[in-house]
């Protein structure tokens, strides 16, 4: 069976990352990175040797003046891809799905920050609705946030069941590169029904239960926090959650008592033992915060609100494809992302 053919539409925040992603799966090619601007993003593509389409002739220009090498159009290309990743900012991929995927018949993945009506599967998460996605032409990844919390809350769900979650995201304010656009020195609270209104949406796609949010954003661009309230069906203990949380597919516990006790430490441990480029796309709960009160649960977990999904995008592909079944998939995207198995860290 040959490589998937994929080509990935803009080279942003998210697009540097799947790139790398894409790139370390050996049944996967990387076809070509689709780009409208010749920017600092686009440099580091061509530096990294990822071969450049123009979204337009008037385009192609642009791209010359800045010394960066253009292998032809998107629009003649993508009759030889499989599946077309978009990672353009928000609102952009939508045209790029009327302009480009749509009239060639190709299989399309879009971001959280697009309309849910983009894509024939709303909100794609692997554990959820792999096997939907094989008859699908498009699917739309939900926001980190809502990636992270159904990680967790559904087994939680399966096990004990689940009346009632509040949960406090507590976000970084900006991220690498774009760290003057974040607060200085100040807590921001979001504005309730506005990006909370998308993820409660995307909650309600994978996770139909009731859920109040609270959400914060603080001057950081590392790993993002959520601290969960979970009332639950039956009474629980600390060792049972805690057993059940060593168990989860892309999900570890880490110890504050050994040093992993903020979100630089996890940062830190991540890019030095376990991946040098420092994606975590593990979600990481401290161990410590779990605490139980006979029905109620407190849990306090960490991840990487530019990567999180990124293995759920690998899923995708494969899904859409429609060439491997779920659990394959699981399997050859954690091995080749190098994602820690479920368990207790620092071991």
């Amino acid at each position: 069976m040959g490589k998937i053919k994929i080509m990935l539409v803009g080279y942003g925040s998210q697009g540097t990352r799947i790139a790398e992603a894409v790139s370390a799966q050996p049944d996967i090619q990387l076809v070509g990175i689709g780009l409208k601007e010749p920017d600092i993003f686009a440099h580091m593509a061509f530096r990294k040797g990822f071969r450049i389409y123009a979204m337009s002739k008037e385009d192609v220009h642009k791209f010359e003046e800045a010394k960066i090498v253009v292998q032809g159009l998107l629009s003649d290309i993508l009759s030889e891809v499989d599946v077309a990743v978009d990672a353009t900012p928000a609102g952009i991929g939508r045209k790029n799905k009327e302009d480009f995927y749509s009239k060639q018949n190709v299989k399309s993945i879009f971001q959280a920050g697009e309309a849910f009506e983009v894509a024939d599967i709303k909100a794609f998460l692997s554990s959820v609705n792999y096997d939907d996605a094989k008859k699908a032409d498009s699917v739309r990844i939900p926001s980190p946030f809502a990636v992270s919390l159904v990680r967790t809350l559904r087994p939680l769900d399966l096990k004990f069941g689940i009346k009632h979650v509040a949960c406090t995201l507590i976000r970084p304010g900006s991220e690498p590169m774009r760290g003057h656009y974040g607060p200085v020195d100040t807590i921001i609270p979001d504005r309730p029904y506005v990006a909370q209104n998308i993820l409660r949406e995307e909650m309600q796609q994978m996770f139909p239960k009731d859920i109040i949010f609270t959400s914060l954003a603080v001057p950081s661009i590392l790993l993002a926090v959520e601290v969960v309230v979970i009332d639950l069906e039956q009474e629980a203990s600390e060792e049972k959650v805690t057993d059940l949380l060593s168990r989860i597919p892309r999900t570890i516990l880490v110890r504050s008592s050994i040093g992993l006790h903020s979100t630089d430490a996890v940062f830190e441990y991540m890019r030095r033992v376990v991946r040098p480029f420092a994606d975590i796309y593990e979600l990481c709960t401290w161990r410590e915060h779990v605490e139980v009160t006979n029905c109620r649960l407190k849990l306090v977990q960490a991840f990487d609100p530019h990567c999180v999904q990124t293995p759920e995008i690998i899923d995708a592909i494969r899904a859409l494809t429609g060439k491997v079944k779920k659990a394959e998939s699981l399997n050859r995207t954690d091995k080749a992302l190098k994602i820690l198995s479920p368990g207790m860290y620092p071991a």
